[in-house]
């Protein structure tokens, strides 16, 4: 008895409740949110910026917390859903549905400590990528996806250097927390028929299947910002790929399956075993620009590629060696995203601001699934700051997040697509984020 694939929809980890494309969040700011992320890197007056940059660390006005909480209300559809296994057999459910995502808060934490008249250090805490999604365990789509939780929290100590006036340097140290929750439903039915186990069909005895695993992995990012002119400034940062070493537990729901019973006493397949995986969150490099067009209106635009490409696949390699390696082709594609927004001070207390930004998604047509309907996205969204103190203000921001219908078609002709079948569909998505900021200067 040969296995060469368990058909685990592992890969359900990466979805689109992220409002930014792919699975990265870029929450880390309520006032950048405000203006669609437009200028962020080149933003001085404001160390909550160092997520975006880490020169902008050095915009603190003595010692400076900022506190930043978002949430995302995410609303994904799907409809005319079908598949197939093995080629041949129907798979019965559910074909269309609502409510994949979850609402989720972010948070976010800046501390920025001047220590003299050109150095600033401090540290970010933030959400760097993640989502949560769930599909019921009755719809056709379940062998591509189901339950998945990641979550990569970023811990960035900073430091932020003046060469020079009007220059500012920076550079963090990203320490990334990987946790990672993936329930899987596995055919066990259809591979015992493969491997010629009698009374059992496609689609006859399914199973579920829990992974659990984490990580620390470490990474840096880099920057500057300089003022061209009196009116105009700049700003650029890089930040590293982080690759992820995951260990975890891999656990299989035997007693709700007859095939994986079978399937274990023959050849000790889903036992319950340990799993590692290679985990791959990607680099970027982004460049920004600020003008102050008048004493009040402040004109802001930024552009950003983030390096997908470097997410290829993931593997599962088990311990127990009766259990196949699980291999999950993405060969995503490096992506761009260009925001425009503005600024205009009502009030010397009180600023306004909005943006638009088009949000390329890495994904290929030839990869999109229910585990990645993800698409091109567009942005909208205004903002407010109102300084309540010579120590106190406030920032709150508003985006809306949407991208058109997305067609899907898996053959599951692949070999590592066996088990999972075929699948096409069409897919939606839109969501709100609404952040708000607390900043306070001691």
């Amino acid at each position: 008895m040969k296995i060469v694939s368990l058909g685990v929809s592992f890969c359900a980890i990466l979805s689109t409740e992220a409002a930014a494309a792919g699975f990265a969040l870029e929450h880390q700011s309520a006032r950048a949110l405000g203006m669609a992320f437009a200028g962020a890197q080149a933003i001085d007056d404001d160390p909550g910026m160092a997520a975006y940059n880490p020169a902008a660390l050095a915009g603190a006005d003595g010692v400076e917390i900022s506190l930043t909480a978002t949430g995302v209300f995410p609303l994904t559809e799907y409809d005319s859903a079908q598949a197939t296994l093995l080629g041949v057999a129907p798979v019965a459910g559910a074909s269309s549905g609502t409510g994949i995502s979850s609402n989720e808060i972010i948070p976010n934490l800046t501390i920025a400590v001047p220590l003299g008249d050109r150095v600033t250090a401090g540290v970010t805490v933030n959400g760097a990528f993640g989502f949560k999604t769930s599909y019921e365990a009755d719809i056709v789509v379940r062998y591509q996806a189901r339950d998945s939780d990641l979550q990569v929290i970023e811990f960035a100590p900073t430091l932020a250097y003046e060469p020079a006036p009007g220059v500012t340097v920076g550079a963090s140290l990203r320490a990334h927390l990987l946790d990672l929750t993936v329930t899987s439903t596995i055919d066990a039915g259809g591979i015992a028929a493969a491997n010629l186990v009698p009374g059992f069909a496609p689609g006859s005895s399914d199973m579920d299947a829990a992974f659990e695993g984490d990580n620390w992995a470490l990474g840096y990012a880099v920057g500057v910002q300089a003022a061209l002119t009196p009116r105009a400034r700049f700003g650029a940062s890089y930040t590293s790929k982080i690759e992820h070493d995951i260990e975890g537990d891999a656990a299989f729901d035997l007693a709700g399956s007859a095939a994986g019973q079978v399937l274990n006493a023959a050849v000790g397949l889903f036992a319950a075993d340990r799993f590692t995986s290679e985990f791959v969150t990607p680099g970027a490099a982004g460049v920004g620009f600020a003008l102050d067009a008048t004493d009040r209106l402040t004109l802001l635009a930024s552009g950003r590629v983030t390096f997908w490409s470097s997410f290829e696949d993931v593997t599962l390699s088990f311990d127990d060696l009766a259990t196949p390696d699980e291999i999950l082709r993405q060969e995503w594609k490096d992506a761009w995203s260009v925001s425009l927004g503005a600024e205009y001070e009502l009030t010397p207390q009180t600023t306004v601001r909005g943006g638009v930004m088009y949000d390329e998604t890495p994904v290929t047509d030839q990869f999109a699934s229910p585990r990645i309907p993800d698409g091109d996205r567009y942005w909208i969204s205004a903002g407010l700051s109102h300084q309540m103190s010579s120590r106190v203000s406030a920032d709150i921001g508003v985006a809306y997040a949407a991208f058109g219908d997305r067609d899907i078609n898996l053959t599951g002709a692949a070999p590592e697509e066996l088990f999972r079948g075929g699948l096409s569909g069409r897919f939606s998505f839109e969501a709100v984020a609404v952040s708000g900021r607390l900043r306070v200067a001691f």
